[in-house]
Parts: structure tokens; C-alpha cells; sequence
């Protein structure tokens, strides 16, 4: 199994100082981010594509989860959860309606006051994408990274506050609280 990522191990102490223990894992991969938070304590929910899903049945990490979702079951799952985690999941989805749709489905699962940790690559200033995008970065046709502002732009009208970031060499995480 690859290796949780560096912002769930940053922030896991965070969290549980808060009690922000029951968490959804939105776009779960491999369950990775999943099993390590779910063998630190907390309540663990994984979602992600159906398809992905589908290749998950059957796995010994679900022993470690409350429950695994696909996506399209998340708008009347109402889960409640006190922490959505979202790992790289924006640098997968280019279509700026289904960025929205999948906030909603993450503020629809998050109680009041609760929390959404959102990691992205982030842009490297330095540097230009050339027509292709082949580097990763940033244009106006494509949108395989983001900064910080970027990410409160999307994040601000669905009722998310940024209360804290950082950036290492290739990402940026931020906290975001619903209000």
C-alpha cells in the first residue's frame, strides 16, 4: 500500500484534538489516507467512482471502514461526518461543474463547524505550461494545479473558510471550515 499522505499525518493530531473523529475519505484511491487515520482512532467512510469501488470489494483494508460508498450515493448518504479529506482528488478533475458537484457531495456529508482538508499539487510559479500541459502546471485550458487563493476561490461559495496551509516542494494543503 503506498504511503498516507504527508497532510493526514500532519493534521491527524489536529483533528483529534478538535474530536473531529468521524471522517469520509472522498476519492479513496487505494484507501491508503483511509486505513492509517481508521488505525489511529477515528471513524473512517470511503468513497470513491463506482468503479473504483468495485475494484475495492472484497479488499482486507475494509475491515479497517465504516462503510465504502461510491460516489453517486453520496448526495442522500447525509453522513454527517466531522472531516471530509480530499487528497489530490482536484488534480484529477478538470471540469469546473464537476469540481462543484463534488464539493456539494462534501458539504452535503459535513456537519456544521465541521472540517475538509483539501491537498493539491500546487503550481510552481517559475514555471509556464506550454500549450499541452505536459509539466502539470497551470493555464487557462487546464487545471492539474492550484495555490492556496485558487483553492478558496472554489471552495468560498460553498461555505468554506480557509483557517489554515502550507505548501512543501510539490503540493499545498489547506484546512477549510464550513461556517
Amino acid at each position: 500500500m503506498a504511503a498516507v499522505a504527508e497532510s493526514i499525518k500532519r493534521y491527524s493530531r489536529f483533528f483529534k484534538t478538535q474530536q473531529a473523529m468521524d471522517v469520509l475519505d472522498y476519492g479513496t484511491g487505494t484507501m491508503r489516507n483511509a486505513v492509517y487515520l481508521a488505525q489511529e482512532g477515528f471513524n473512517v467512510y470511503a468513497a470513491d467512482l463506482p468503479e473504483q469501488v468495485n475494484k475495492l470489494r472484497g479488499c482486507p483494508a475494509l475491515m479497517y471502514i465504516e462503510r465504502l460508498l461510491a460516489t453517486d450515493e453520496l448526495p442522500q448518504s447525509n453522513l454527517n461526518v466531522d472531516l471530509v479529506l480530499s487528497t489530490y482528488v482536484f488534480n484529477i478533475i478538470m471540469n469546473s461543474a464537476e469540481r462543484h458537484a463534488y464539493l456539494d457531495n462534501a458539504v452535503a456529508n459535513l456537519k456544521p463547524g465541521g472540517y475538509l482538508l483539501m491537498e493539491v499539487r500546487c503550481r510552481q510559479p517559475q514555471v509556464s505550461c506550454d500549450s499541452a500541459c505536459r509539466d502539470y502546471f497551470s493555464c487557462t485550458e487546464c487545471s492539474k494545479t492550484l495555490t492556496h487563493e485558487e483553492l478558496d476561490g472554489l471552495l468560498t461559495p460553498h461555505g468554506l473558510r480557509r483557517i489554515s496551509h502550507y505548501y512543501r516542494s510539490h503540493a499545498v494543503a489547506a484546512i477549510y471550515q464550513m461556517g
